[in-house]
């Protein structure tokens, strides 16, 4: 699906999507018959103005909107209007800021003692000032300090630092103690950190039909419908300190800030849309070398999109793997020639890194897979990757580090490097791919065939290596220790023995799958029988303490390797093993509100039981599950460049328990009060193994990432019924 070329790439896009799209949301009837609508919600989108665009450089002073909607700002002692989105000097523009001057002229008896007045609010014959000293109201011409109310908690606010009234003529204010809220003569509401309240460092707010802003000294804060929503970084702000907030009639929400400009606008979506939108991005920019590996991008330029120049990363076939997961499911559920095609590519793509290691001057076992591919036309990656660098990582970092010459080997055609020492996580990517592109893909016994070829060669080489991966070197990668020996017997294995030892059943039971060879069969009831592999998991998918435990990228490769351990195991004693081992590891996950946690959690569990000596325990996901996971999808963030983004300074943050995570590794981690992860458009994860308990990320706007994890995730949940989608008009279109 392709998009013409315009001026601004992502209005484009975003004016293209139908308006007929309906999609139903709703729990398995089996559960509860409750259902949720899922229609078209509103996302936000910003736009930044610096000096590039007409500003002044640095801070803006104020900002307002006129009828029109149309902004206007003060700084550097000269007004400006934008116009055909560049900002222009404006000759009489002190007229759109009059209203604001009250503030400096407004006298009040002196036995108020109101202090330094930072704002008024009108509304009729009401008049309300946000003072140094308190919140004063005018009524019937009587003066009166404000002692706002709930139940039984009574605040007498001070250093009130901004005060409106909203559209339902409903009066707020806010101070460090917190925000109010008039709801009716003296019923307040009163929100503090324990609330959701994010931030109360406030320089100002606004009151609008979208909600409430508010401007802080270091983010923007949003109330609307009962929900608390912090904006922060580059993704959101031009800057972080907000001097000001102006809302146009149009319902975009302006803000001086002291680097600029911003605006925040909204535009509706579906789920499917804005899959169709991420779908778009990733066949723009995403695609690398003739076989259109999905990979991120670097942005020559931060922020720019026209300067984004695909890159090769470590795990190329893993994210692949996923990728060609998504594909295949979309597929299944919408019937769209184009997303099987996507697949069939993506298939060969994947493919392709277990044959480029045959051959050459330093050639691979057979069935050896590549981390990922270069051309050979391009710059020589060993003059980076080179020995010596694998000795300083030996010596300061990782003793067990693997020292590899090559660790780039050309192929037999000289077209191309690849990538040596894989892991066994690459292979949970290929894995995961395979199968379901086999199951939703493959009609004809060619296409069959082609898969089932390529899962023999890798899995053969694992057996014949006593289930380790061997390098061009012949000997075992840095990552490889899938044996008994190594996951039973060696103790530097401890932490991925459960992790690992699953997977290689994953394996096993993916090849028997797509084979029908019971050899895989047996080696797989070999390794549950002799070994305990099946038990190893089931208390230990990793080293799982509590919610935000350990490495998130073994919570990602544990959920993959779940979601074919639930569905394609038959004998019912080793599946109620899987079961209850998912069970427990799910009961900590569903914190971070994963949407592709929730839904393979429940495509294995819901309404499933345990029964054993200590009785029977119900396996089906609770609380919220689907509800987390619909809110996580929604609020996935379009703008998808890593931007700077800090959580570390909110007052609804707790950190995270130190025994959680190694030690002095808990340090940076937290989330909000209630011990969920914060929401997915206020942190930077984009990815499935982004660590969502990361208070602090620091980036300068120069990675554009794949959406592939949302992809993922949204397509399972509809393959599964947990998404319905109506999508009848874009589901059969390209």
């Amino acid at each position: 699906m392709g998009l013409k070329k315009e001026k601004n790439p992502r209005k484009a896009t975003l004016q293209r999507f139908v308006i007929f799209l309906v999609e139903i949301l709703f729990w398995q009837p089996l559960a509860t018959g409750q259902q949720f609508s899922a229609e078209r919600y509103p996302h936000q989108v910003h736009r930044g103005y610096t000096n590039k665009d007409g500003l002044p450089p640095g801070n803006i002073e104020k900002i307002v909107c006129d009828n029109e909607g149309i902004p206007h700002v003060y700084a550097a002692e000269t007004f400006f209007v934008l116009k055909d989105n560049g900002w222009v000097e404006e000759t009489g523009g002190s007229r759109w800021f009059e209203a604001t001057q009250e503030i400096d002229e407004f006298s009040l008896p002196n036995i108020l003692k109101v202090g330094k007045i930072r704002q008024v609010a009108r509304l009729g014959s009401e008049v309300v000032i946000a003072g140094e000293n308190g919140l004063f109201s005018l009524s019937d011409g009587d003066w009166k300090l404000m002692l706002p109310r709930q139940n039984s908690i009574r605040w007498a606010p001070i250093d009130i630092r901004a005060t409106s009234y909203d559209p339902a003529g409903q009066l707020w204010f806010a101070c460090p103690q917190g925000v109010g809220h008039q709801i009716k003569g003296d019923q307040w509401e009163l929100f503090t950190a324990t609330d959701g309240l994010p931030f109360n460092d406030f320089t100002c707010m606004a009151a609008t039909t979208n909600g409430v802003w508010f401007g802080t000294t270091n983010g923007a804060i949003r109330y609307f419908r009962k929900q608390w929503e912090f904006r922060h970084g580059k993704r959101w702000l031009i800057h972080n300190h907000i001097n000001e907030i102006a809302c146009g009639k149009d319902g975009k929400i302006w803000f001086a800030t002291q680097g600029g400009v911003s605006q925040i606008e909204y535009c509706s979506l579906s789920l499917q849309e804005k899959a169709r939108y991420y779908e778009e991005e990733i066949e723009r920019y995403h695609l690398r070398t003739e076989f259109s590996y999905v990979s991120p991008v670097l942005l020559k330029e931060p922020g720019n999109k026209k300067t984004a120049v695909a890159q090769s990363s470590d795990n190329d076939g893993f994210f692949n793997g996923l990728y060609l997961g998504a594909m295949s499911l979309a597929y299944e559920v919408t019937r769209k020639p184009v997303y099987k095609e996507r697949a069939k590519r993506t298939f060969r793509a994947l493919s392709f890194l277990s044959e480029v290691t045959q051959g050459g001057s330093n050639p691979g076992p057979f069935g050896l897979i590549a981390r990922t591919v270069l051309p050979t036309e391009g710059p020589n990656p060993n003059l980076k990757d080179s020995p010596e660098r694998d000795r300083r990582i030996r010596s300061k970092e990782d003793k067990l580090w693997k020292v590899i010459d090559p660790r780039w080997p050309v192929d037999k055609t000289g077209k191309w490097y690849w990538k040596s020492d894989v892991s066994a996580d690459e292979l949970i990517g290929h894995f995961f791919g395979y199968s379901i592109y086999f199951d939703h893909i493959c009609e004809t016994s060619e296409e069959k065939e082609q898969v089932r070829a390529v899962i023999r060669r890798i899995i053969d080489h694992l057996l014949h290596h006593d289930l380790q991966l061997v390098d061009h070197d012949n000997q075992a990668t840095r990552w490889s220790g899938l044996s008994p020996e190594e996951l039973n017997l060696n103790p530097e294995n401890w932490e991925e023995r459960g992790l690992n030892s699953w997977s290689m059943l994953t394996f096993l039971l993916i090849a028997h799958h797509i084979t029908n060879d019971l050899k895989y069969r047996d080696q797989y009831e070999n390794l549950i029988k002799n070994h305990g592999f099946a038990l190893n998991g089931m208390t230990q998918p990793q080293v799982i303490s509590g919610p935000g435990s350990f490495h998130q990228g073994d919570d990602d490769m544990s959920f993959l390797n779940y979601y074919h351990l639930l569905r394609y195991e038959r004998d019912e004693s080793i599946l109620n093993n899987y079961q209850l081992g998912a069970f427990y590891h799910w009961r900590v996950e569903q914190y971070e509100r994963n949407p592709f946690f929730n839904f393979v959690y429940a495509a294995g569990c819901l309404n499933q039981k345990r029964e054993d000596h200590w009785g029977v325990v119900d396996l089906s996901p609770t609380g919220p599950w689907l509800e987390d996971a619909l809110d996580t999808l929604i609020r996935w963030p379009l703008d998808l460049i890593d931007w700077p983004i800090s959580n570390a300074h909110r007052i609804d943050m707790v950190s995270l328990f130190p025994h959680t995570r190694e030690p002095g590794k808990a340090i940076g981690k937290g989330h909000r009060i209630g011990g969920y992860a914060f929401a997915r458009d206020e942190q930077a994860s984009t990815y499935l193994e982004d660590d969502v308990w990361q208070l602090r990320f620091d980036a300068d706007g120069t990675q554009l990432r794949p959406a592939t994890a949302y992809l993922l995730s949204y397509y399972l949940g509809r393959a599964h019924g947990f998404i319905r989608g109506f999508d009848h008009s874009s589901d059969k279109s390209d």
